[in-house]
């Protein structure tokens, strides 16, 4: 190694182990949850916890949400088909459960005889409200690194250029 390279390296090391740093800083937040009070009529039923999702994690929602359906016409391949968006809400809440919530509350086979349903996500749709599953949607997404105000900046700045 030169001198000079060395040199070079010496100046930068602070920047450096800043970066080195805040990425280690983001990979340990990368996993935070936050609760989701379910209130009715002023009156808190029950809470439970969700964190952001990754990229992989939602395409398996999509996925699951996706019907494949075989094309006759490129000799029978499947292909996807009709897109659920009710399914894929209802997943998106299950898989950003807390596991301990996700127990008592999604994974609750009692709940699941009483309530007629066979999975976890099937449960979603009939404890959560279309505008409460919404809001832990959001709340999801804002966890996953997506901000409103991000999105209408970006929105801003392709319109202005």
């Amino acid at each position: 190694m030169s001198d000079e390279y060395r040199d070079e390296l010496l100046a930068a090391e602070n920047t450096i182990l800043q970066d080195v740093g805040g990425v280690l800083e983001a990979m340990e937040t990368i996993t935070h949850y936050e609760t989701f009070n379910v209130v009715r009529d002023g009156k808190k039923l029950f809470a439970f916890r969700v964190r952001g999702l990754t990229d992989e994690e939602m395409d398996n929602c999509r996925n699951a949400a996706t019907r494949t359906v075989k094309n006759r016409r490129l000799g029978g391949l499947a292909t996807p088909g009709e897109f659920n968006a009710a399914k894929y809400n209802s997943m998106l809440i299950y898989t950003a459960t807390h596991p301990d919530d996700k127990k008592w509350l999604w994974d609750n086979k009692d709940l699941w005889r009483k309530a007629d349903v066979t999975t976890g996500w099937m449960i979603v749709d009939k404890v959560l409200r279309r505008g409460e599953k919404e809001d832990v949607i959001t709340l999801i997404e804002q966890l996953s690194g997506y901000n409103d105000e991000d999105r209408a900046d970006t929105e801003e700045t392709l319109k202005n250029s």
